[in-house]
């Protein structure tokens, strides 16, 4: 029988209301994992026809935290075969339809049920409030709201945040025919937007057309703050986007369509996972093998609202670093750095690089770059890297020291032979990671075989 949202509520609120004031015991929490799990799982076993097949030998009247690991994947390979079979309840009991791009494959439907967003967005709302009291103590602000589509959580879920936390938001599509950009940077001078919530790439972009449109980002506008999402974002970046915009950016959330918000910042911008709504794993990206709950590996997640689309031992493909934080309060136990995806590792001369790696060694102490792009090539047998940069016209430092730098520190860090250039206008795509890819939007490979 299908759970409402006012029963639920009676159930979640407490626990919720322990676990972000530091009263719930390991104990109680590891019994709301094993209470949930059994729960979730025999909710998708009668619901989903996908899990009714995947999970059919699974008894969950009897299952334990410690039988998670015995319980089959499910990957994103799944989700584009199953469809609609992954639902757990017809659409019709959602209150949201979302999907994903479909950049990278067919999209996939993510529906979610009153549930699902409320506890998803009870946690993320913990972090708003945090940057918020912290950039605008004893004041009111604007929050500007600049998604990729109509159909993407996004608008949804940052304007139900906004509604908790008494804060004005401002859904701002600079992609979208009717806004554009020049609206765009209208209102977000207009509104005097304080906090934005973007993509790091979009931020990039958006200072682009800011210049182009006569604007100096860092004087015209009266942001203090980035709640930053959908893609990489480093501390070269983020430092970057200060120097272009005198706004500091927060790695607000982690998450996906698919699996909703499994992260969300503190005010020392810090992503810290929400333990009441998942089960955490780190796995050996080779093998599958669970490396337990904590350390460097794959991320796999079990989600434990039963709504329109809990997903089972859910194989991210992103990598990760898990810390554990013994004294911390509940809520703050644990920290994770997103290091980049599985699939956008890159072999340099037989060493493989994260997203991360890559783009910390180009950015770092580079200030006013307005985009990059890498170009791998290869010569004498090694491979070797063109870098493409944008600068913005307030950039007033040396050019030639910068490409210098840039390029004895490639060779370091990456163990390549690069040619560094400063360029006028990269394309728009570059900065757009987020839609689809960091990797297929930054790099370009032109190795044969590659």
């Amino acid at each position: 029988m299908k759970e409402h949202l006012d029963t639920f509520k009676k159930r979640y609120d407490p626990i919720h209301h322990a676990y972000w004031t530091d009263v719930l015991s390991d104990t109680a929490l590891a019994a709301w994992h094993q209470e949930q799990l059994r729960e979730v799982i025999g909710h998708v076993k009668r619901s989903s026809p996908f899990y009714s097949r995947h999970l059919a030998q699974v008894d969950e009247r009897s299952l334990t935290l410690d039988d998670l690991v015995t319980l089959p994947f499910t990957t994103k390979d799944d989700l584009r075969e199953a469809g609609f079979d992954i639902l757990s309840g017809p659409l019709e009991d959602s209150i949201f339809y979302y999907e994903t791009t479909g950049t990278t494959g067919p999209a996939t439907p993510c529906p979610r049920d009153r549930k699902e967003s409320y506890a998803s967005n009870r946690q993320l709302a913990m972090a708003y409030q945090a940057v918020i009291e912290k950039h605008f103590p004893g004041e009111k602000t604007v929050v500007g709201i600049m998604g990729p589509t109509e159909v993407h959580s996004f608008g949804d879920t940052l304007g139900d945040v906004c509604t908790q936390l008494d804060v004005c938001n401002a859904k701002i599509w600079p992609h979208s025919p009717v806004i554009g950009w020049p609206k765009a940077l209208q209102l977000l001078k207009d509104l005097r937007i304080g906090v934005l919530a973007s993509a790091p790439g979009l931020l990039l972009a958006m200072a682009k057309e800011a210049e182009r449109q006569g604007f100096n980002p860092r004087e015209d506008f009266a942001l203090r703050a980035f709640m930053m999402s959908g893609e990489l974002c480093t501390p070269a970046l983020k430092n970057n986007l200060f120097s272009l915009w005198g706004a500091q950016a927060y790695n607000s959330l982690y998450g996906s369509q698919e699996a909703m918000i499994i992260a969300a910042c503190n005010a020392n911008d810090q992503l810290v996972p929400h333990r009441l709504n998942y089960l955490i794993e780190v796995l050996d990206p080779k093998t599958g093998e669970s490396l337990g709950g904590t350390g460097d590996g794959e991320l796999c997640v079990t989600m434990l609202i039963p709504g329109s689309k809990p997903l089972i031992r859910y194989r991210t493909g992103d990598l990760v670093s898990i810390q554990s934080r013994p004294g911390y309060p509940q809520s703050m136990r644990q920290t994770v750095k997103v290091v980049g995806r599985v699939k956008d590792a890159v072999q340099l001369n037989d060493r493989a690089f994260s997203a991360a790696q890559i783009e910390q060694a180009l950015l770092e102490g580079v200030e006013q770059c307005l985009g990059y792009q890498i170009v791998l090539s290869r010569a004498n047998d090694r491979d070797t890297v063109i870098a493409k940069l944008e600068m913005s016209r307030f950039f007033d430092g040396d050019r030639a020291r910068l490409v210098l730098l840039i390029k004895e520190r490639l060779r370091e860090r990456l163990g390549v032979e690069a040619t560094v250039m400063v360029v006028g206008d990269l394309a728009e795509h570059v900065n757009l990671g987020s839609w689809f890819s960091w990797k297929e939007a930054r790099i370009v490979d032109q190795r044969e075989g590659q």
